[in-house]
């Protein structure tokens, strides 16, 4: 197996993906941040994504809590004239980049990923690849 591993500081879950965002409209998103009822996702199983070329860390089971945090953003969110994609919200951490292949039976053992902010970021591209920058202004976990 080879590859680029993710940075611990860079390990993330995704609730929304919004694309580019101007900078108009980061205050307005700002306002969706912030402390949210606990929850945690479990994280079971590793998967590898071909066409990305990514080793994830994914779930086969994604929590009501969780789905029912995700979809309630989604409502906000669309109210503010963003589009969900069609596709279900699939939650995992990305944890290796450029790999094309991986040996099967690559041993795992669940995950346990507490979640109690949601976060505004923004995908920063540096030489060393991308960086996840919190631009929520909220002082929570990252």
């Amino acid at each position: 197996m080879a590859g680029r591993p993710v940075p611990a500081g860079n390990l993330h879950v995704t609730a929304a993906f919004l694309g580019a965002v101007s900078e108009a409209r980061v205050a307005t998103l700002q306002a969706l941040c912030g402390p949210v009822p606990p929850l945690t996702l479990r994280f079971d199983r590793l998967e590898h994504w071909p066409k990305p070329k990514v080793l994830v860390a994914g779930t086969a089971h994604v929590p009501d809590d969780a789905q029912q945090l995700v979809d309630g953003l989604w409502r906000r969110l669309d109210r503010l004239g963003f589009s969900r994609e069609p596709r279900p919200w699939n939650p995992h951490v990305t944890l290796v980049r450029d790999i094309r292949a991986v040996r099967p039976g690559l041993p795992w053992k669940t995950l346990s990923w507490p979640v109690g902010w949601v976060r505004l970021v923004e995908s920063v591209a540096t030489p060393e690849g991308v960086a996840y920058v919190p631009c929520d202004g909220v002082a929570g976990p990252a």
